[in-house]
């Protein structure tokens, strides 16, 4: 069963995960400031306040309602759907900032693709913790009818 609320809390949460691995990484010198909310920054001509906003915003009721509704189609368990979901996620965002720039080659660092999928294994796994029996079975039911 979908239920779009509870992705929306997950996105919440996985969100925040990623978002304070980033500081704690950046804090403890290990990389430089090669965050999603620096990149969101530089992609929108904004200040880095508003692209924390928007960060949050589209990993909370962009991905995470959109991991609810394809979590049926994707393989199981719960965490193992939100992986796929970030690769996919990555995948995206890279064709995204190609789009933007043609002109650039897109250069995919080991920071971003580790990045989303932390992201997508806690919002998988947030999801599924959230979900109910019978929710949690319905999915199952679905994903066995899809083959997966």
């Amino acid at each position: 069963m979908i239920n779009i609320g509870k992705g929306i809390i997950a996105g919440l949460v996985a969100s925040a995960a990623v978002s304070g691995t980033t500081l704690l990484v950046s804090f403890a010198g290990m990389i430089q400031v090669a965050d999603p909310v620096h990149t969101v920054s530089g992609i929108m001509l904004t200040p880095t306040e508003l692209s924390w906003v928007v960060h949050f915003a589209v990993g909370t009721f962009l991905w995470g309602p959109l991991l609810a509704v394809l979590s049926p189609f994707l393989p199981s368990p719960f965490w193992f759907k939100g992986l796929v979901f970030g690769a996919l996620a990555w995948l995206l965002m890279v064709l995204a900032t190609w789009v933007d720039d043609p002109a650039s080659v897109p250069q995919p660092g080991v920071l971003p693709v580790l990045l989303h999928l932390l992201f997508g294994a806690v919002l998988g796994w947030i999801y599924g913790v959230l979900l109910d029996r019978t929710e949690r079975e319905a999915s199952a039911r679905r994903a066995a009818l899809t083959g997966w």
